[in-house]
């Protein structure tokens, strides 16, 4: 349930900040996609690992995608927008890396005819979901950054990073924690 304490981050006013960043945030990260892929085609070798790493973090969008969709209808009003705009950050990012598969030369994975997402009822399960899938993919995106290659991939894969450290960041205000649980969020709570 939503508090309406305006000093609550779960409040309506709260929610609506915290989303009004991960939109603004959403922008900047955006910002280039198209350039940085023509810089991955003219940059050093992408290893073939990289390659891998890249469809493994597409697979994680393939999922948030799934999780976002099956949900979003179940979300209380004060969190549907959000997870509209999400949904929509999460399909440009797919989008994003199977284009830095193909610039590499590799092949992108396709979406799964399905996925184990559980079976959630109401708002609070899913966005324990969305919390799950988020986590999940902020651990991968920091792991990645670590060991990819081209400093053009790190660049896209960091800002796929921060944009969903925002998306984190209004789930866990939608479900009354605080936004950022401690001094670093690493995925991994």
């Amino acid at each position: 349930m939503v508090s309406e304490d305006p000093d609550e981050p779960s409040s309506r006013r709260g929610l609506l900040r915290a989303a009004g960043a991960a939109l603004a945030g959403a922008v900047v990260a955006g910002c280039g996609s198209q350039s940085i892929r023509a810089q991955v085609q003219n940059s050093r070798p992408v290893l073939q690992s990289d390659v891998d790493l890249l469809n493994h973090l597409l697979h994680l969008e393939h999922v948030a995608i799934a999780a976002y969709t099956a949900g979003i209808p179940l979300l209380a009003p004060a969190t549907h927008k959000a997870g509209q705009l999400f949904l929509n950050d999460e399909m440009s990012h797919a989008g994003d890396l199977a284009g830095l598969v193909r610039a590499a030369g590799g092949k992108p994975i396709k979406p799964a005819p399905s996925y184990a997402l559980g079976h959630p009822r109401t708002s609070q399960e899913v966005l324990m979901l969305l919390h799950d899938v988020e986590n999940q993919q902020i651990a991968a995106y920091i792991d990645a950054v670590a060991v990819l290659r081209p400093g053009t991939l790190k660049q896209q894969v960091a800002s796929i990073l921060a944009n969903d450290a925002q998306h984190i960041a209004v789930v866990r205000a939608a479900l009354g924690q605080p936004a950022i649980p401690s001094a670093f969020v690493t995925g991994r709570e």
